[in-house]
């Protein structure tokens, strides 16, 4: 995985993200939650700036997918909320009172392009956003669809 920061900037599908982490990666990334390696795929992943950004962004919109499993379940097709099948997207959003966001888009399509048109078997998608001065959740939200 030493390279996968390198191949993940090269591969950023938005133009002003500034990091897309490859939903191969993903899964990994949560089985290291909460043990002594999070802190080191997180790093390696987006590199040492954003990885607690990373991990926060992770663990919220983790918390917001167990809470619509069983909703999820009620769409025909059923929809299988596993943020291992996303990718994750960052940008960062400035307001004119100084407020400073990191905003994390969890995205689950095999090409991003096709989930924004609505096309797809499966769709979901969560948006956390990150105060950067206050270290806190500023807003989870989602799936969108």
């Amino acid at each position: 995985m030493d390279s996968a920061n390198n191949v993940q900037r090269n591969k950023i599908p938005f133009n002003d993200s500034l990091f897309e982490v490859d939903r191969q990666y993903v899964a990994t990334l949560l089985k290291a939650l909460h043990t002594e390696q999070e802190d080191a795929i997180a790093e390696q992943l987006v590199g040492a700036d954003y990885a607690l950004y990373l991990l926060l962004a992770v663990e919220a919109a983790q918390q917001r997918a167990n809470s619509l499993v069983d909703i999820a379940a009620c769409f025909l097709p059923p929809l299988h909320i596993d943020l291992a099948l996303c990718s994750i997207d960052c940008k960062e959003k400035h307001f004119s009172d100084g407020t400073k966001l990191l905003v994390f888009w969890f995205y689950e399509a095999s090409d991003p392009n096709n989930w924004m048109e609505g096309f797809g078997e499966q769709f979901f998608d969560f948006t956390v956003e990150i105060d950067l001065d206050q270290l806190s959740i500023y807003s989870v939200s989602g799936p969108s669809r």
